[in-house]
């Protein structure tokens, strides 16, 4: 048993949704996290960074988190028993000399939806005490400690004074290290401000999804438009041809998209996934009521929601859009395509959330992760490096 390999693969660094951190010019930056499936019981997991060992590499001269000031790293090693986010990292520090450290974050974290594997993330992280929010569409949360949160993470607030964003899945649009964090990104802010700045309060990172696809959502913003365009909390992960319903409370305005008899209950189609957090519907809300997030001073209420409930065929056939589900390019786990894309399945599996660097423990500046690197040409083209991984198990199971 000692030394077999579980499982071995490769993948192209990640770039869906991100952007050239210094447009125009030709720069290196990180990847999105990267997710491989792997059987059980894996005990250490081996990564090497196939692009990079063959590429010279000055000092500090990668992006991260918009700053040029990281390292590259090239080989990636996990074992049993480390905490999670952490391994130890081989990098190019200038030219080809190659150093060593142990990353502290944006490293290897074991992944299980179900939260039982020793060393995988809780569901749900421990309380974070918060200071402050401010009243913005886009709120930014001051917390003394933001260890774990990333752009893309996912965090829910409590104990807040405002009482309209608590309990509600927000994804993470920009990060400053141990000081704020803001809420949603550019393209699905909140309708309106929540309508007042927030007091002390607390912030849970959110480690998983729903195991079942499709997944019911939190609607952050509808236009008023002839094919309206629908925000969401989180990544929505519906594709062209999906039938959705909305759950709308009276206080957000646009109940006229809600399904009634009145209305023969009304279904909408998903007519074009914009991006991870927006599409748009066949339904004309122009003459609509506007529609808001709840304030404040209205609650309590419930919070506007938008829940699939199959599909439209004829739509789905029509559309010239890939009928695959997926999330920052990558398609979703055990989902199916086609006019079956809408199918409820469980999409849960094992396996390793690889991440896309941090600090290293000696070296107090980024280190690339084990997810990669992209190249951005003058043109702003990016090129995502080619990764090779490989998983093994030991007789006696690591930590």
């Amino acid at each position: 048993m000692d030394g077999t390999i579980l499982g071995q693969g490769s993948f192209v660094a990640n770039s869906t949704g991100l952007a050239n951190p210094n447009p125009g010019n030709a720069e290196v930056g990180q990847a999105n996290a990267q997710i491989i499936v792997i059987p059980s019981g894996v005990d250490w997991l081996r990564v090497f960074n196939y692009t990079q060992f063959g590429t010279a590499s000055a000092a500090g001269g990668a992006y991260f988190n918009g700053t040029a000031n990281a390292d590259v790293g090239i080989e990636f090693w996990w074992q049993r028993g480390m905490a999670p986010g952490t391994g130890i990292v081989k990098y190019k520090h200038s030219g080809a000399v190659v150093s060593a450290d142990t990353l502290v974050s944006g490293g290897f974290t074991l992944y299980d939806p179900s939260g039982q594997s020793a060393g995988s993330l809780p569901l749900l992280g421990n309380a974070v005490a918060t200071t402050a929010s401010t009243n913005v569409t886009r709120p930014v949360v001051s917390t003394g400690n933001t260890a774990g949160v990333i752009v893309g993470s996912v965090v829910r607030l409590s104990n807040t004074a405002q009482t309209d964003v608590n309990g509600i899945d927000f994804v993470v649009g920009a990060v400053t290290a141990n000081t704020s964090f803001t809420l949603l990104t550019a393209s699905n802010p909140l309708a309106n401000a929540p309508g007042a700045i927030g007091g002390a309060g607390f912030y849970r990172l959110v480690n998983t999804d729903g195991l079942f696809y499709p997944r019911r959502r939190y609607v952050v913003n509808i236009t008023k438009a002839v094919n309206a365009q629908v925000s969401t909390s989180v990544a929505h992960r519906y594709v062209a041809g999906q039938a959705v319903r909305f759950l709308i409370p009276a206080v957000s305005g646009m109940i006229q998209l809600n399904s009634t008899a009145a209305n023969n209950y009304m279904t909408a189609t998903v007519v074009t996934v914009v991006d991870d957090y927006n599409f748009t519907i066949n339904i004309d809300t122009t003459a609509f009521t506007t529609f808001t997030w709840p304030t404040i001073s209205q609650e309590p209420s419930s919070f506007p929601e938008v829940n699939p409930v199959g599909e439209d065929s004829a739509s789905a056939l029509m559309s010239l859009q890939p009928q695959t589900p997926v999330y920052q390019g990558q398609q979703i786990y055990n989902t199916n395509v086609g006019v079956l894309s809408d199918s409820t399945v469980n999409t849960g599996f094992l396996g390793m959330v690889l991440g896309n660097g941090g600090n290293g423990l000696e070296l107090t500046t980024p280190i690339l992760g084990p997810s990669g690197s992209i190249a951005w040409s003058a043109g702003n083209v990016p090129t995502g490096d080619t990764v090779y991984w490989v998983a093994g198990k030991s007789s006696f199971g690591g930590l």
